[in-house]
């Protein structure tokens, strides 16, 4: 994997001295959100792109109106992306996610969701479902994966039925407590092109860490450099956080900042993949 010249925490450091992700961002952090749709109808795929701000929902805040307080506002960020076999029978995949989602009660796990994916994305890789989770440290994410119950549910529930997977792992400063819940999620995992220069990455930098502040709907706004040794080469984790579907499908539905992402997002990448889905109780039978 090639080195980012100038690291995240100096991007950060930078954005965050501009104000918040900063004023000075220009045009391109106004510019908006990646998505893995391009600018047509339905539900093709194949593109990251952008999106103009939407209205904020009423039921928003009532979404996520418990006490916020004493969550942390720093974490790591763990996704992993899984591709079950072909062929595997519907309810053997639903009792793998069943078993991950069970996985929330562990003492290192502040928050875990698990699901089929609902929409995906990437020029090189196929997977079906996905997890994210977060924890308040990197030593919680390590005491996470070597838990017994973690152990067994690889073992027993994983494995045997998939044939791929990717993990990304990243320190995430969300400059807000986390939030107790969502309703829907995309992840995207990305590897900008090697050699790409100090300003480009400072730019891309400012306008997914601006993501959230463009687009009021969505819940929270993730951002970092990966850490995990099984991320196949990407080097950036972004999600964004929703507070259902219907943000997530309106979102996806609004086009008119394609013209960014093809001419300051994608000719910048070598490779990504994106997933959304759905987090409910009943998502494993989505």
């Amino acid at each position: 994997m090639a080195m980012i010249k100038l690291g995240m925490t100096a991007l950060c450091s930078q954005i965050n001295a501009a104000g918040k992700f900063g004023q000075a961002a220009g045009p391109f952090v106004r510019g908006g959100l990646l998505s893995p749709y391009p600018k047509t109808s339905g539900n093709q795929r194949g593109n990251l792109v952008f999106h103009k701000p939407i209205p904020k929902p009423t039921s928003f805040s009532a979404n996520f109106s418990v006490n916020m307080a004493s969550l942390p506002s720093k974490v790591v960020e763990h996704v992993v992306f899984f591709k079950v076999k072909d062929g595997t029978p519907p309810e053997k995949a639903n009792a793998m996610i069943s078993a991950l989602q069970g996985l929330k009660s562990l003492d290192q796990v502040l928050d875990l969701t698990a699901g089929p994916a609902l929409r995906f994305s990437s020029g090189t890789y196929k997977y079906t479902h996905a997890l994210h989770s977060r924890y308040k440290d990197r030593q919680s994410l390590a005491d996470y994966s070597a838990h017994p119950r973690h152990v067994n549910v690889v073992k027993e529930f994983v494995q045997p039925l998939t044939d791929d997977l990717l993990a990304l792992d990243w320190e995430a400063d969300l400059g807000e407590p986390m939030l107790p819940s969502y309703g829907a999620i995309r992840i995207a995992v990305l590897k900008p092109k090697e050699g790409l220069a100090d300003p480009q990455r400072f730019e891309l930098a400012e306008i997914l860490s601006g993501y959230k502040g463009i687009f009021p709907s969505v819940g929270q706004v993730s951002f970092g450099e990966n850490f995990s040794a099984r991320a196949k080469g990407f080097t950036w984790g972004f999600l964004s956080l929703f507070p259902s579907g219907k943000e997530l499908e309106e979102l996806n539905a609004n086009e008119e900042h394609a013209k960014i992402q093809n001419e300051k997002v994608l000719p910048q990448m070598e490779n990504f993949v994106v997933i959304e889905y759905i987090n409910s109780p009943n998502s494993a039978n989505l």
